[in-house]
């Protein structure tokens, strides 16, 4: 099994061990005029396979066959001499490796420009590059950066070094994560869809806002792109023998051809009450669509969706479409009760299913094949959500203690009075038929039955001390402990989910590594109940 497949490493088989194992070499990639026939092998193996369309190795103008359109890459450089060649290659060994064309070709571009700007790469034209990435943005100071020294180390250039340094400089990524809205608002979003559908009388109210309720159901468990979701076929939903339920996603399920690349997915199983929502909405739209070939009726949002412009007919829901839906739910259901909240946004429930998926376990290998990816590395970039993910999830699970502990229903509960409740204990001790006393407070169970050890992390536990300020400083240490002890989980499972063995081709993975994935966010969660029942009990306006 290999790990993480850098797209300037090499791998040869050296033996097939079994029908399953293979030995294999993995090299870091330098340029030599002595491989020249390998790069050439590999420039005809992507023509064969259509991945370049025009063009010879020798030629300066190539064409490669994306997603949607040809790109193009031109090799112009012949007067910086044996450099161009090396872009060549360096182009080549990229793309060979499953790196996307229209990727390899901004790198090249970026390394074009430091090539001109630098003469290509002489020592006395440094400070006209520094000069360069000092009129730059950020982001383009990163991305030339990032560039320029994967050529250099790849080159292995005689003035690599100096170049490196200058790029070190510049190297550092300004975050393109996408902020996530405020966990607060999510959840008044989530109740204000739940009530509007618990109180819908006719069909019409159920079929102006379904579309939004079928993607908050869907898109929050499967990580799926936007336009997957509009693309879904009216018959994506089945049953089988055993009684199970499935969905096929619209995505273009084929074996690798490419080092490194994944095999993904385009079946995935889902619960009864999704099944159940999917065919009540397409028995409500049986009248309009009938015989379209996608789920969500274009013909329905144009009769019970209003718009200003003049819209022509369209075979299936867009982003335009849909994010009018968001906006006329936030505009006519939320914002009249809760205000103007932050709004979301049709790709954030994808970042909020890869988070979930995570957080229970699932492996890097499952999750790229379920969330559409046909790199392990992709996912990476999730990685970031995932302690305010946690900490979110933490904060609303204290919350919601607290009223339970109050006897509030999800039904009469207002999100915004979380600083009225905090100012007042929920709890007097006479409202207890028997009590035990115990640190900083009381048992409302009897001790001798007592399976938590630590009363802070206890169902049963009464807060009141004798001295509010020592109480008050027992429970946020506690709390401090418990939020550190998550951080280092949450990098534990970074580091265990990273760190196993994945074969791409096989799609299989160590055994051993998923146990121990398993086990570190199990305990994860505990940690997590845990700092919520603390945080609980503590009597601030923000838990």
């Amino acid at each position: 099994m290999a790990k993480f497949h850098s797209a300037l490493h090499r791998r040869k088989t050296i033996e097939e061990l079994s029908d399953r194992t293979i030995l294999e070499s993995i090299e870091l990639i330098t340029f030599s005029r002595n491989d020249l026939h390998e790069y050439k092998e590999m420039f005809r193996e992507l023509q064969q396979k259509g991945v370049i369309v025009t063009g010879a190795f020798e030629g300066d103008l190539w064409s490669t066959q994306g997603e949607s359109s040809k790109i193009l890459f031109r090799f112009d450089c012949e007067l910086y001499g044996e450099v161009n060649l090396a872009l060549k290659c360096y182009t080549v060994q990229k793309i060979y490796n499953g790196i996307k064309a229209q990727t390899v070709r901004l790198n090249v571009a970026k390394i074009k420009e430091a090539i001109r700007i630098t003469r290509g790469f002489r020592p006395d034209y440094l400070s006209h590059l520094e000069d360069a990435f000092n009129r730059f943005g950020m982001h383009k100071q990163f991305t030339m950066a990032t560039s320029i020294r994967e050529f250099l180390a790849y080159y292995n250039h005689p003035y690599s070094d100096a170049y490196s340094d200058l790029c070190s400089i510049f190297n550092t990524k300004v975050s393109n994560v996408r902020e996530l809205p405020n966990f607060h608002d999510i959840l008044l979003f989530d109740h204000a869809l739940d009530e509007y559908f618990n109180t819908c009388t006719t069909d019409e109210e159920k079929l102006k806002f379904y579309p939004l309720l079928l993607w908050w159901r869907i898109t929050r468990i499967i990580p799926m792109r936007p336009v997957e979701f509009y693309s879904l076929r009216r018959d994506c939903t089945f049953k089988d023998n055993e009684d199970r339920y499935w969905m096929v996603l619209p995505r273009k399920k084929k074996k690798s051809t490419l080092p490194g690349k994944l095999e993904i997915t385009d079946t995935v199983q889902i619960n009864q009450e999704v099944f159940e929502f999917i065919e009540d909405y397409k028995q409500l739209t049986s009248a309009y669509d009938s015989e379209s070939y996608y789920l969500i009726s274009y013909k329905a949002y144009r009769k019970y969706v209003k718009i200003k412009t003049k819209e022509k007919a369209r075979e299936k829901m867009g982003a335009f479409q849909f994010i009018n839906i968001i906006d006329r739910f936030y505009d006519e259901i939320v914002t009249p009760k809760y205000g103007d909240l932050e709004r979301i946004k049709p790709g954030d429930t994808r970042h909020f299913a890869f988070c979930n998926m995570m957080l229970q376990g699932f492996n890097m290998l499952t999750i790229a094949r379920i969330g559409g990816h046909n790199q392990l590395e992709t996912q990476l970039h999730y990685h970031k959500h995932l302690d305010h993910f946690a900490s979110s999830f933490v904060h609303h699970a204290a919350q919601m203690l607290r009223m339970n502990r109050k006897k509030l229903m999800r039904s009469n509960w207002d999100v915004g009075t979380q600083a009225i409740i905090a100012k007042s204990r929920i709890y007097r001790l006479d409202d207890f038929q028997e009590t035990y006393k115990v640190e900083n407070g009381y048992c409302t169970d009897h001790p001798s039955r007592c399976q938590v050890g630590d009363c802070r992390f206890c169902e049963y536990y009464l807060f009141s001390p004798d001295d509010e300020q020592k109480g008050l400083a027992w429970l946020k240490d506690c709390s401090n402990l418990l939020e550190t002890r998550i951080k280092e989980q949450l990098e534990l499972i970074r580091y265990v989910t990273k760190s196993m063995n994945y074969d791409c081709t096989t799609l299989t993975y160590q055994q051993t590594g998923q146990e121990k994935l398993s086990s570190a966010c199990n305990e994860l969660r505990r940690l997590m109940d845990q700092k919520a029942m603390v945080d609980s009990h503590l009597l601030e306006d923000e838990l």
